[in-house]
């Protein structure tokens, strides 16, 4: 994982066999991610609660991805030591890491942290499966900024895929504000004009996400070269510090129903040393970032972030077949999965 990007937009057996590894812990995240929010465990006040703290996985996520980093210096260790010197001069010659090439990796992590709370807050005015489709849009979006931020042109089949993935995006859209003014009169101007909000806000947060990813795309060629355990790594530290120092003591302040704070990290670890099951899903949980987020950024890097993009809307996520699937472990509550 040197530095040097090869991207391209064509898809050899080894693009598309790190694509597919990406898809399958894609997928694992999400199920992982359902089922953890699906345990129940004795939290801080003695009462048995559901697990379901806003801010955690996002900071487990963030976690996964920090591992990256050493895995890039134990891969470069590696690397010097089993290099021949025809290939450690070749190594020497690859561009050096500055401190200003760290403070430029560390920028995607503030646009995914961006992302990531306009989505969330866009989930809150969108039903699940608008909210998913109008992810899409992140595809157009990457497209648009490869061709004129870029200059990566694309070919006419390439633009014939981008419209129709455009005009999709907008049927649904239209189709979530058509469907929200149909109630009753009071009822459906408030309906409507949620739904227009939440459209819009999602694909604020999508075009953000976007954004992340042409930049992945950018700092892994040209100048900088960056490798891409060292992006992801780097990423994963300072969105980690980040959601510490400043988002976990901002949703403690923030008044809501978790022990009276939008969020209680106190609450939060208590129940998860209170639940095997819970430590379990949320360590499989970032396991699975690190593996997924590797493997997403291997995709722009040996393709293109347009592939990055498709593989973050393609992943499978299940809907369970059944209304109560499983059950707390106490017998207190049957547990609905959507």
């Amino acid at each position: 994982m040197s530095g040097g990007h090869k991207g391209n937009e064509t898809c050899d057996l080894r693009a598309a066999l790190v694509f597919i590894i990406g898809l399958i812990a894609g997928t694992g995240c999400t199920i992982a991610s359902k089922a953890l929010f699906q345990v129940y465990a004795v939290g801080s006040d003695g009462e048995v609660q559901q697990f379901k703290p806003p801010l955690f996985q996002t900071w487990v996520m963030f976690v996964g991805m920090a591992f990256a980093l050493p895995a890039h210096f134990a891969n470069e260790w590696y690397r010097r030591r089993t290099a021949t010197q025809e290939e450690l001069k070749a190594i020497e010659a690859e561009p050096k890491v500055t401190a200003q090439t760290y403070a430029l990796l560390a920028v995607p992590s503030v646009f995914d942290l961006i992302a990531t709370c306009l989505m969330v807050l866009g989930l809150l005015y969108t039903n699940a499966s608008i909210w998913m489709l109008l992810r899409g849009g992140g595809i157009v979006f990457v497209a648009l900024m490869k061709h004129f931020v870029l200059h990566d042109k694309l070919v006419t089949s390439m633009w014939a895929g981008v419209g129709i993935i455009a005009l999709g995006v907008c049927f649904v859209g239209s189709a979530s504000m058509i469907g929200a003014s149909s109630e009753d009169s009071a009822e459906g101007d408030e309906s409507t004009s949620n739904a227009v909000f939440g459209v819009l806000i999602t694909l604020a947060g999508t075009f953000v996400q976007s954004v992340q990813y042409v930049y992945e795309e950018k700092v892994m060629s040209g100048d900088v070269s960056a490798p891409p355990w060292l992006l992801i790594g780097m990423e994963g530290v300072t969105g980690t510090l980040l959601s510490t120092f400043i988002l976990y003591p901002l949703v403690w302040l923030l008044p809501g129903d978790d022990n009276g704070s939008y969020e209680d990290p106190i609450n939060t670890f208590t129940m998860l040393s209170n639940s095997p099951a819970a430590s379990a899903l949320a360590l499989t949980f970032c396991v699975l970032v690190f593996i997924l987020n590797s493997f997403s950024v291997l995709v722009t890097y040996m393709m293109s972030s347009v592939w990055h993009a498709i593989l973050d809307n393609f992943r499978f996520h299940p809907r369970c077949p059944r209304r109560h699937c499983c059950r707390c472990p106490h017998g207190l509550h049957g547990l609905q999965v959507h």
